[in-house]
């Protein structure tokens, strides 16, 4: 087993800087010595991207990790990327939707303390990586994934949950792909990946993705009792592409006192999409349930249904670029697709 490990920064390479904040720094040279049982999983390469805090991590990098992947998916059997946690659930989001046509698994890893420290998460988070890695590709099985704490989470279905916990991640409305049981990683269910559609939006190859870029002209805004109407309205006037508001319950929007339906169907009129989300952690956005968001369906907003913020986010990020010239309706149809999982077949 060949195995190009991807390092970006992330807490997993950082240490105390001069005022003692953790900030990343190149040692990739000595992750062997702290963790020498990486060994005897397979012949690794290691490669740094790029070396940054998963916050300051942007479109761009994506696309660094996405060409270095296809420039090698020849040379190795899979690929593992160390990655800061804060944003790691968006990037493997975007890699799930643009890695469609990659035969091989993608499984992200990070930790919580800096592999250097005694007591850190590193050591482990990486050993089952490598373990999860063997088990994919024993079961042919090439989705992108999340391994942290023992668990192998799908790609568009992982949330950070907590800040401090080595339990950091959940998989939201999913099962885990696969747990460590007794040191032996066990794959329990193989997600579901349209290939085909995939294919069809997804960069294949060394040229198409020369011209890969991600559409950042998208606004999110999270709703609150009383959030003036005005606010959305200023926000329409920037013209964005598309706006995600993360509303209340099962898609409720405001229409008595501060009224959002009148921006919300100016917005329609312009041509932006308008994608109602839930702030709840679980549960799916059904406008049809109630009036609150049958008003906004039946003036074109559509909804996020079950997805994550991450995953909804990124997957406008990806559509818009890939189909510019496409009709807004279109646009909207292929959101409500599901390609990798990231939505509940209807």
């Amino acid at each position: 087993m060949k195995i190009l490990l991807i390092t970006t920064g992330g807490t997993i390479f950082s240490k105390k800087n001069l005022t003692g904040g953790l900030a990343p720094y190149e040692n990739n040279n000595t992750l062997f010595s702290e963790i020498p049982e990486l060994n005897h999983f397979a012949e690794i390469e290691i490669c740094n991207i790029f070396l940054k805090d998963s916050s300051n991590i942007n479109p761009d990098d994506w696309i660094l990790i996405i060409k270095k992947i296809y420039e090698t998916k020849n040379l190795f059997d899979g690929f593992i990327i160390a990655h800061g946690t804060d944003t790691m659930a968006y990037t493997s989001a975007i890699l799930s939707y643009t890695l469609g046509s990659l035969e091989k698994p993608v499984v992200l890893t990070g930790s919580m303390l800096p592999a250097a420290y005694p007591e850190t998460d590193a050591k482990d988070n990486l050993i089952n990586s490598f373990k999860f890695m063997r088990a994919l590709i024993d079961k042919n099985q090439s989705n992108v994934s999340i391994c942290f704490n023992g668990k192998l989470m799908h790609g568009t279905r992982v949330k950070k949950n907590d800040s401090r916990s080595t339990d950091a991640f959940i998989s939201v409305s999913y099962n885990d792909i696969g747990t460590v049981v007794n040191g032996e990683a066990k794959i329990g269910i193989t997600p579901f990946i349209d290939k085909p559609g995939l294919n069809n939006f997804s960069y294949n190859s060394i040229d198409s993705i020369e011209g890969i870029r991600f559409e950042k002209n998208i606004f999110s805004i999270k709703l609150f009792p009383g959030f003036p109407a005005d606010y959305l309205s200023k926000i329409i006037d920037i013209k964005p592409l598309a706006i995600i508001i993360d509303s209340f319950g099962a898609g409720g929007l405001p229409h008595l006192g501060e009224n959002l339906l009148p921006i919300v169907e100016k917005a329609v009129l312009s041509d932006i999409i308008v994608v109602i989300s839930t702030q709840c952690p679980k549960g799916v956005v059904d406008l049809s349930t109630y009036e609150v968001g049958q008003k906004a369906m039946n003036l074109g907003a559509i909804s996020a249904h079950d997805m994550t913020y991450e995953a909804a986010v990124t997957k406008l990020m990806w559509l818009m670029a890939v189909l510019p010239t496409l009709p807004v309706q279109k646009v909207k149809d292929f959101f409500l697709h599901n390609f990798c999982d990231e939505i509940k077949n209807k």
